[in-house]
């Protein structure tokens, strides 16, 4: 009995900030948000409660990473994800809209100082990825895998696995890869003695979930890249000091 009372009084708290204050959610939510983002009271047991689903992330695994800061100009050129799991619609496609999706992320607060996207019409390699981007003056190749794909909509959410293998272009080495995957899903409602609860997913469930990998993904590869600009700086202060 007691433990009902303190779901009623959360109940009647959260909706009083709800009508308050309001309630902002991030753009890409990745953890549950304490306070629900609707409230339908009626004074029956059709009272609704609606929260927000979020992403969930796996552990990013990385398993190739540079040691030195970028040789130059972090410059870079993103392909397509080449899925290696079965799909319905076009594998290419699919690993486009996807990588799109990476690849706009990424544009905000980028590792890069230009990030152009490569649209491309056939699978590739890894090496014709790499002479791609060194002939179009790219330092870097950015390419990926799509590890796993489920595009259920806002009906049951999304899944998604990336592979990410990042290159040099002047030497054709494998400077970064990493690994991670993410999902959102339908969550099953709840029903109490005075209320019912509810989660709600987000009418793109896939674009919530490929942008929360991106910015996980991108973090070790902005620091990384940071590093050239702060050596920029050190030899234009050591230039000036000399005059």
């Amino acid at each position: 009995m007691k433990r009902i009372v303190s779901i009623v009084v959360l109940v009647v708290l959260s909706a009083g900030v709800l009508v308050l204050g309001g309630c902002s959610n991030p753009t890409v939510q990745t953890r549950l948000d304490p306070i629900p983002v609707g409230f339908t009271p009626e004074l029956n047991w059709k009272s609704k409660i609606v929260w927000d689903e979020w992403v969930r992330r796996g552990d990013l695994r990385v398993s190739v990473f540079p040691q030195t800061p970028p040789p130059s100009e972090p410059t870079a050129l993103f392909f397509p994800f080449l899925p290696t799991v079965t799909l319905r619609d076009n594998p290419l496609d699919t690993g486009t809209v996807v990588a799109k999706i990476f690849w706009q992320e990424w544009l905000c607060s980028a590792p890069f100082t230009i990030l152009e996207f490569q649209e491309m019409h056939t699978s590739y390699t890894a090496d014709y990825a790499v002479a791609i981007a060194r002939q179009r003056g790219a330092a870097f190749a950015v390419t990926g895998q799509l590890t796993d794909y489920v595009d259920g909509g806002s009906v049951s959410g999304a899944r998604v696995g990336i592979k990410l293998n990042i290159y040099e272009t002047a030497t054709g080495t494998l400077i970064w890869s990493m690994e991670q995957f993410a999902f959102m899903q339908k969550d099953r409602n709840r029903d109490y003695i005075l209320f019912h609860t509810e989660m709600r997913l987000p009418s793109d469930p896939l674009w919530m979930t490929v942008a929360a990998l991106a910015q996980t993904m991108k973090e070790p590869v902005v620091k990384w890249a940071a590093q050239w600009q702060v050596i920029q700086e050190q030899i234009t202060s050591e230039s000036n000091a000399a005059f």
